[in-house]
């Protein structure tokens, strides 16, 4: 069972599978960290975005919270690659655990985009649960 461990929200995909395997693998009392990576600029629809992502992070600490869980969470710009941000975090919040979800993409879209799980699992100094997210 782990003590600190780090789930990574993406904004439009569902956020509940991935809190309930958190909440399998901690140890109570549990660190939970929340963290969505998002992509803005300057406009105000993208502002407005990231304001609604801190809100559902917020809310989501606060529910888990009241179920006994030590919990932050995070909203932060993707600075580096969502990837390499994610590690840093874990490892930064010196987490026992990575949990994070794979959204279905085709082999050509991984081939030409890459695979931030894959660079995720190989580079985290911490185990990472993963957990597929697309039909849900």
């Amino acid at each position: 069972m782990f003590t600190s461990i780090v789930v990574a929200l993406k904004e439009n995909q569902p956020h509940e599978p991935l809190l309930e395997l958190a909440r399998k693998a901690a140890r109570s009392p549990a660190r939970l960290h929340l963290v969505t990576l998002v992509r803005v600029g300057t406009e105000d629809d993208e502002i407005q975005r990231l304001r609604r992502t801190e809100r559902s992070l917020e809310q989501q600490a606060e529910a888990l919270t009241t179920e006994g869980y030590e919990t932050s969470w995070e909203a932060s710009i993707v600075a580096v690659s969502a990837a390499v941000d994610l590690v840093r975090i874990a490892a930064t919040r010196e987490s026992d655990l990575m949990v994070i979800g794979l959204a279905k993409r085709t082999r050509v879209g991984k081939a030409l985009m890459g695979s931030d799980a894959q660079r995720i699992l190989l580079s985290a100094e911490c185990p990472v649960l993963v957990r597929q997210l697309h039909g849900m």
